[in-house]
Parts: structure tokens; sequence; C-alpha cells
């Protein structure tokens, strides 16, 4: 196993805690009770000694897989079931192994690839040493090289030094620096949440205040997609509200559009990451599973960036009830309803 030392703290233990939604329903304290505070860990830079990392991310030493490579340490568990033999084989023996001596900088873990998991959870590691950056390497997987979103908010946290695995290689590492996670994922230390938030709107922010209101289409997604969406769409255009679909953004345009919006609305997705570009004060409804009790990491952020965060609970449209796959039904009247509270807060 590859051998670690603590190399310092570089952030203190602290407790986050979070208001309920503004339009609360009493009937879904089960939704957020068990958030309303948590506790969040020391965050200290560790420093591992001859440890290799896969083209997919996975960071490892002799026959085991290391716990760092995941966002939660008990995943390591989950993925063992997998064929373990044949990812050993591939990366000692199908694969061309390079040595580097330099140090470098690890912020990813399994989950990173994905839009909410980079900004998130990555750029909030990568935002703790930002003042070692000059004097590290910043290493990469091979599947993030061409992805827009990393390319221009590494670009935004002036990154001079990033390689990216190659899908043919395996890296062999004298000295790997990384960073602990700043929260577990889908909670936020707030001072760091919102340095995160300052570097990317210095770079790309638009700084003009007009209030735009924003409803984020999932019409694409293979998953949680809103099933009566039409007639969603038609209520919100009578309150202001313009349909963006973010995916179809680069990333520049993402911060830009969404640091100029008031109110934002959207079921749970990635999307909805793009809060973190809001003013403070802000508005966020959020379209959720009638028994998602789990994904509440909107709530979390809207919490951390002080923004004002509503809900609408929604039936799934078929049998499927995980709320992680289930398309949603949005109750017209509901969403009505909420929408006037809503539009009106900053009013009264």
């Amino acid at each position: 196993m590859a051998k670690h030392e603590v190399v310092t703290t570089l952030y203190a233990e602290t407790v986050a805690t979070r208001n309920l939604p503004v339009n609360f329903d009493q009937d879904h304290l089960s939704l957020f009770k068990h958030e309303l505070e948590r506790k969040l860990p020391q965050i200290r830079l560790l420093k591992f000694r001859d440890v290799r990392v896969s083209a997919e991310g996975l960071l490892f030493s002799g026959l085991k897989i290391l716990p760092e490579s995941f966002a939660f340490p008990n995943h390591l568990d989950q993925w063992k079931r997998r064929s373990i033999v044949k990812f050993l084989f591939t990366n000692y023996l199908s694969r061309r192994p390079r040595r580097v001596e330099d140090d470098v900088l690890w912020i990813t873990d399994y989950w990173s690839r994905e839009y909410f998991h980079w900004i998130a959870d990555a750029l909030s590691r990568l935002f703790v040493v930002r003042d070692r950056l000059n004097d590290l390497v910043l290493i990469l997987p091979s599947g993030y090289e061409h992805l827009d979103y990393v390319r221009s908010s590494l670009k935004a946290f002036d990154v001079k030094h990033v390689e990216f695995i190659k899908r043919e290689e395996t890296l062999h590492c004298r000295s790997l620096l990384l960073p602990t996670h700043a929260a577990p994922s889908g909670h936020y230390n707030a001072d760091v949440i919102h340095g995160v938030r300052d570097v990317l709107l210095s770079a790309y922010g638009d700084s003009s205040d007009r209030g735009e209101r924003i409803y984020i289409s999932r019409h694409d997604a293979t998953k949680r997609r809103i099933a009566n969406e039409d007639e969603v769409e038609s209520i919100l255009h009578q309150f202001g509200f313009e349909t963006i679909r973010a995916e179809d953004l680069s990333f520049v345009r993402q911060v830009q559009t969404f640091s100029r919006a008031r109110y934002i609305v959207s079921n749970h997705g990635a999307g909805l990451t793009n809060m973190l570009f809001m003013k403070g004060g802000g508005s966020v409804l959020e379209l959720r599973h009638r028994l998602d009790h789990i994904n509440n990491c909107y709530f979390t952020l809207s919490s951390a960036l002080n923004l004002n965060y509503f809900y609408q609970t929604c039936e799934p449209s078929s049998a499927d009830t995980d709320p992680h796959t289930a398309h949603l039904i949005v109750d017209p009247r509901t969403l009505e309803s909420n929408l006037r509270i809503f539009t009106n807060l900053n009013r009264l």
C-alpha cells in the first residue's frame, strides 16, 4: 500500500447549518430534516509516495485500489465486486508505465468527470491549494482532456501545468499531493464554495443586474425529464421565464448567463449547478420527486450561497419510482401558486 503523510491542515473542522425551504410544508420534513446541520471534517493536504494512477483516474498501489479514488471510501467495496484482476492486468501488463518524478497534484475522484462533481467537488479541492499551483503539475484522467468546462475552469484558476493521462499508459508517481474533499459530496464548506464562485465569476461573469428568469430544461436527457414539459413551459413563460438547455451552452456562456439570473427553475439535474453563478439573494425552485430525501445537493448549495430555496414535490410519470431516473409530472396549479410566491419574494 502506498504510504502517505499529512502535509498540513488547510481548513479546520466546521459545521454547516441550513434553513428550511422558503415554502416549506411540514408534511415534507422527512425530505430535509437530516440535512439541517452537518459537521464538515478538516480539509487536509496529503502526500502519497510511489502511487500509481490509471487512465480512468483510479489510484492504486501494489494489488490495492486506494479509497481516495472515490467520493466516499465505501464505494471501494462496491467497485471491488467487479473484476479487480482485469483492472490490475490492464494497468500492470497491457498499458505502458510512465514514471513521473515531479510533484503532482490530484483533485479528482471516480465521479469528478460529471459537471456537478467537477464544479462543486474537484474545483473546491483545487481552490484550497491555489497558492501552490505554480509548483505542481496537475494530473487529470484521459477523459477530461476535451471537456470544455474542465479546460475553461482551469484557465480561470490560471493553472499553468496540467497533464492528461493517455489511455494507453499508467503513471507511477514518486510524490502525489492530494487535498481531501472540501466537504462530503453534496455538502459545502461555505468559504471554499464562495471562493470557487468568485474565481469563476471574476473570469467569466456578467456584472450587470438584469434579474433574468431562467427555466433549465432536461428535454434531451435520458432520465428525470418533465413528462408534461409543454404545459410547464407555457406557465413559466407567462411568468417571464426563458427556457435554456444548459448543455447547449459553452461553459463561459453558462457562467455569463446564470450570473445575470435572479430566478432559476428546474428539476433535479446538473444544470442546477449553475446557481453557483447567481448573486446572493437570488431564488431557486427545484422540482423534486415526492419521495426523494437523498438528493439534497441543491438544497444545501442554495443555503451555502445565500440563495432562497423553494421546492415542489412531483409524482413520477410511470411505475418507475426511483428518484434518480423517474420522469416527473408537475402539477400545474401548484406550480402557478409557487411561482407567484417565488417571483414576488424580493418585493415583499
